[in-house]
């Protein structure tokens, strides 16, 4: 299934398939229920997938589709990773901070994100932004493919406004590079690719 999906991927959108190829070199299966996916900057390159993802959909995905939505998502977390090293997207944070529910040790600034029932810190809203706008292309791409696709793509396209809108009121937390990303994020989430 893992072949299936990435040659849904070279199908849809080359250019994405290409960067997949640069930036994983290794694809870990997992089983459970705790987690669908994952990526782990200690072992940079490796993705985790659940063998769930290899399986069609309870709402009629195809698992082609479903895989290669996982597989695009966690190499997109790698890729943000690699790219924040050489220039980051978020400022310092600072120890007072507006707008979010702070841990109650003075931590991190913690925000609601859409993928997540727990508060995040902006780095991972952050992230989730990317990786949802990035869906959201991979889906309008796949835009021919069906009903099931379809409700997929309405449900990634909402989660993804959603993603922008929080992460834009926090813009000022955000590198002049992470602004640029954020706006990019912005026009896919509102169906400019």
């Amino acid at each position: 299934m893992l072949a299936d999906a990435l040659a849904l991927l070279a199908a849809a959108w080359p250019r994405s398939a290409a960067e997949i190829r640069e930036t994983v070199a290794e694809v870990a299966l997992l089983e459970g229920n705790a987690i669908d996916g994952y990526t782990d900057f200690a072992v940079h390159g490796a993705i985790f997938l659940n063998r769930v993802r290899l399986t069609p959909g309870d709402d009629g995905l195809p698992a082609a589709v479903r895989c290669a939505e996982a597989v695009l998502h966690e190499a997109t977390h790698t890729r943000c990773n690699a790219a924040a090293v050489a220039q980051p997207f978020l400022l310092p944070e600072r120890a007072s901070g507006e707008g979010g529910a702070r841990t109650g040790t003075g931590g991190p600034l913690l925000v609601a994100t859409p993928l997540r029932a727990d508060p995040r810190p902006l780095s991972g809203l952050f992230q989730q932004t990317v990786v949802l706008a990035r869906i959201v292309c991979l889906y309008e791409r796949l835009d021919q493919s069906g009903e099931a696709v379809a409700r997929r793509r309405e449900r990634v396209t909402a989660s993804a406004r959603q993603a922008v809108h929080t992460l834009a009121e926090h813009e000022h937390s955000l590198t002049p590079r992470g602004g640029s990303v954020l706006a990019s994020c912005a026009v896919v989430a509102e169906g400019g690719r």
